[in-house]
């Protein structure tokens, strides 16, 4: 075994700790704020403020306002600092501190028809509107009929006599249509959702203006998708929390709750922007919630940091028009559409050098974070469930030059996770670092694309794309760099479960120059190449070696000089740890392991006679992907899972851990057939995915999903399901433990329902997978790398929230000079907590070794797991831990 020494991951370490570190503690005046304070008051912490706002007047370059907990219902515009002194604005550590983008809406009054409404002026233009009840997202009325999640959206299928501009569907009933906005996902391949304005409607029919009858890839008729639905329009309220905004009128019709409005709160958004720093510079933002509201710095910004942000519904828009002109960087013309809503959602990180960190972004129709500029810093955030309305805003989109986006985690993106959008930033694209993001759960509501996108006719000079983990999504690719993109360097990354390819580099009838991709990792659930250059005119100096994967390299091989693949090893069977939880680093044996050829700036850290090929050097500690915060990680470890069908098939496609395996069901869709699936020991799991795959038929109509731990006793469903999106997620009010789950139709449909595969995912990690020690969401003692922890002295600690545990072996992965007296205790809860089992440390001479140790006794459940040094100053450095049964 090829080990590293112990004095080089030190200095390594040394050198990765996180980018971006705090700034350091200023001097200046401070001023308190507080609900109960008053904003005549000093602004003490005895005789507080009240408003944020009242404190920003008074700051000067170098002062701080310390927000007390509480909720603040304001528009916060701070001056700017200056370069060594910014000014501050924080929590100040007593409880949650929100600065809220909606008020309360009161004085309802019975509309007749089971409604109710207020007379309200709602400030945002109509198409931003979002509404509030009970603290939760009330859905604008809508048909058909849809779910809670707006990435699990029900679609009503027009009838193949539909034509561009006209829908047939004899579902459709006759109500006031006409001036409702019809969203389209439509076409014969589309790219991006659409949406229109209905001119005529009667049963069964309507006319509608608008969106983008480019076809045949994105119009309404006789095509492969024919998916639309309704908002903006009286009719289409039948459902309890349903809204409906006059904009004419200024009145706001409610469907009331199930009891009526009495002892519930309906709030409305009236400031899309919360925190608006479009005019500021050298500004501290730390710790702050923001609900129903978003941050934005400006095209002139400078040295802004905001870190620990947790902003949750940012962004809400009911349509998708084309980008005006002035916003456009290269020619208008129709397909610009894709570009809708990119620069007037999400948080927004423009300007320069400045910094979004640690922060959680939920919940937006359109981006999660927008980075624009040059020199700017997205790094360890966790955003997640964004870009529902189904345009190009992704989780995260990167336009400009300069910028480093990395260790973020991105999951559950309407498209992409992460895409850039070449309309609007032209065609450069250089000098990017996008590195050891985890990004997953993409293309919930398009087809083509991936969850790492690039588009179109980029220069990429200068940008490494490495160290990116891809998987479980709906798209075609992990990455694509789609039409005559060039220059693009991808290196040590890795994918699964990402459908045709790992990598694409779509030439599309021109030219794809100098594009590469080195020491790279795919795996199951890839079935056409693991890296493919194709259709270019011209692929001169394209480069691709070093790759492991279980299809072949392929490349146009035209152009001057021809591409180059070589050193690649394609095999089902590399070698890889646990290809079906995406651990593709090597065993023992692999023949990957000093088989690479040296790539200059790529294979520079070398273990043993020659590079390895893929993504992970063997006996190197194993890098990881993704934030440190909690809730970063969260699928379940998939184990030896078997599963029948209540048609007696076999339906073991459906947990086999491959994306493209698939089960069918031999009659159509029937209310009460079922799955069952065993997971073969007991599991702790919140939400359960169903992927029906990419097709345009089979997906379930409702389904719920039941739970039992011996598989004769079933209680009553804790999930119920509708819609017919390419995945759906049953999610739980709460964790549960068992050992089986059950999948149960509700609804009759016309096809036969499919099934591609089932994940689990949790609300913290699971300890049966690899925790990487370097993810710990709590440090102390030691510094934290890319692929391993610094040396931990007695006394040190690594803390894991919210683990679910299940069973009685610990194994770890470590390097350490000590020679006696050393051990690392597993302790839980608290880092003083019971101690569930002792590691005793042998001197492994400084290389990376695993050692594992019975518990005590078995653990079962949700617990925050600790490890702690015992010993003298150098105890040993951490690379993973499991604990199995």
């Amino acid at each position: 075994m090829r080990l590293r020494h112990l004095s080089v991951l030190a200095a390594v370490t040394a050198l990765l700790a996180s980018p971006v570190q705090a700034q350091a503690a200023q001097s200046g005046h401070t001023y308190h704020v507080a609900p109960r304070g008053s904003d005549r008051a000093h602004g003490t912490q005895a005789s507080p403020l009240r408003t944020i706002g009242a404190c920003l007047e008074r700051v000067r370059p170098g002062d701080t306002c310390l927000i007390h907990h509480g909720t603040y219902r304001e528009q916060l515009t701070p001056p700017s600092g200056a370069e060594g002194a910014p000014i501050t604005i924080a929590a100040y550590g007593d409880g949650p501190v929100t600065v809220d983008g909606t008020e309360r809406l009161t004085g309802w009054k019975d509309a007749g028809g089971g409604l109710i409404a207020t007379a309200t002026d709602l400030p945002p233009d109509p198409d931003f509107n979002a509404v509030f009840l009970d603290d939760a997202r009330a859905a604008e009325g809508r048909w058909p009929n849809s779910g809670a999640d707006p990435l699990n959206t029900t679609w009503a299928e027009a009838d193949t006599t539909s034509t561009d501009q006209h829908i047939d569907d004899t579902d459709l009933p006759d109500a006031g249509w006409t001036g409702a906005t019809v969203h389209l996902w439509a076409g014969s391949n589309p790219w991006a959702q659409q949406t229109g304005t209905v001119t005529a409607a009667s049963a069964g029919k309507l006319d509608f203006k608008g969106g983008n009858y480019r076809c045949p890839p994105l119009c309404m008729g006789n095509q492969t998708y024919r998916n639309y639905y309704l908002v903006g329009s009286r009719a289409a309220l039948d459902q309890p929390g349903e809204w409906y905004y006059d904009k004419t009128a200024h009145r706001l019709y409610l469907v009331p709750p199930k009891g009526g409005i009495a002892g519930h709160t309906v709030t409305a958004k009236h400031r899309l922007w919360g925190v608006d720093l479009g005019a500021s510079s050298y500004v501290t933002v730390r710790g702050l919630n923001l609900w129903g509201t978003s941050l934005r710095t400006g095209k002139s910004s400078k040295g802004v940091v905001v870190d620990g942000l947790r902003a949750t519904y940012i962004s809400e828009f009911s349509t998708l028009p084309m980008p005006p002109d002035s916003d456009l960087a290269v020619e208008p013309f129709e397909g610009n559409i894709v570009a809708s809503r990119i620069l007037d959602s999400g948080v927004q990180i423009l300007g320069t050098g400045n910094t979004l960190k640690n922060s959680e972004i939920a919940q937006s129709a359109g981006d999660g974070v927008l980075v624009r500029g040059t020199g700017n810093t997205v790094t360890n955030n966790h955003i997640h469930d964004v870009g529902w309305m189904g345009s190009y805003t992704p989780g995260i989109e990167i336009n400009g030059n300069g910028h480093t986006v990395t260790h973020n985690t991105v999951r559950r993106t309407g498209r992409a996770a992460i895409d850039t959008a070449w309309q609007l930033n032209g065609t450069e694209f250089h000098d990017n670092r996008i590195a050891y993001n985890d990004i997953s759960e993409a293309m919930r509501t398009s087809r083509d694309g991936s969850p790492f996108y690039v588009c179109c006719s980029l220069n990429g000079s200068g940008t490494s794309i490495d160290h990116n983990t891809a998987h479980d999504a709906d798209g075609q690719n992990g990455y694509y760099v789609d039409n005559y993109s060039h220059h693009f360097r991808l290196h040590h990354n890795v994918a699964w479960n990402t459908g045709s390819r790992g990598v694409y580099f779509n030439g599309h009838t021109g030219p794809s120059i100098a594009n590469e991709d080195h020491n790279s990792s795919y795996g199951v659930g890839i079935n056409v190449a693991s890296v493919a250059l194709g259709g270019a005119t011209d692929a001169s100096g394209s480069y691709f070696s070093n790759i492991v994967g279980p299809k072949p390299v392929t490349a146009t091989q035209t152009g001057n000089p021809l591409p180059v693949v070589r050193s690649n090893l394609i095999s089902t069977s590399p070698g890889y740890t646990d290809a079906v939880n995406g651990e593709l680093w090597m065993t023992p044996g692999s023949p990957a392991v000093d088989a690479g050829e040296v790539v200059d700036g790529i294979t520079t850290d070398v273990l043993g006679t020659a590079p390895d090929q893929g993504a992970y050097e063997y006996g190197a500690p194993v890098w990881s992907t993704g934030c440190a915060l909690p809730g970063c990680v969260q699928r379940v470890r998939h184990g030896n899972w078997t599963a029948t069908a209540s048609d007696g098939t076999s339906a073991s496609a459906t947990v086999d851990g491959d994306i493209n395996t698939r089960w069918t069901g031999t009659a159509p869709q029937a209310v009460g057939q079922s799955l069952t699936v065993d997971l073969g020991e007991s599991k702790t799991f919140g939400r359960l995915s169903l992927d029906a795959g990419r097709d345009t038929s089979g997906q379930p109509y409702g389904f719920t999903v039941s739970v039992s731990r011996d598989g004769t006793h079933w209680g009553e469903p804790l999930a119920r399901v509708s819609g017919r999106s390419f995945t759906q997620d049953a999610v739980f009010p709460h964790r549960t433990t068992a050992r089986y789950a059950r999948i149960t139709l509700t609804a009759n449909g016309p096809t036969p329902w499919v099934v591609n595969d089932i994940r689990l995912y949790g609300d913290g990690p699971d300890a049966a997978s690899t925790l990487q020690a370097e993810q710990a969401t709590s440090v102390r003692g030691t510094e934290r790398g890319t692929a391993a922890t610094g040396v931990l002295g007695s006394g040190d600690r690594l803390g894991f929230g919210t683990v679910n545990i299940r069973g009685r072996q610990l194994t770890v992965r470590l390097a350490s000079t000590c020679a006696q007296g050393c051990s690392l205790e597993l302790r839980l809860d608290s880092p003083d907590g019971p101690v569930a089992a002792v590691v005793a440390l042998t001197d492994t001479g400084g290389e990376w070794r695993e050692q594992s140790v019975a518990l005590r006794r078995e653990v079962t459940g949700t617990h925050d797991l600790y490890i702690v040094a015992k010993g003298g100053s150098r105890v040993t450095a951490l690379d993973w831990l499991t604990i199995r049964p």
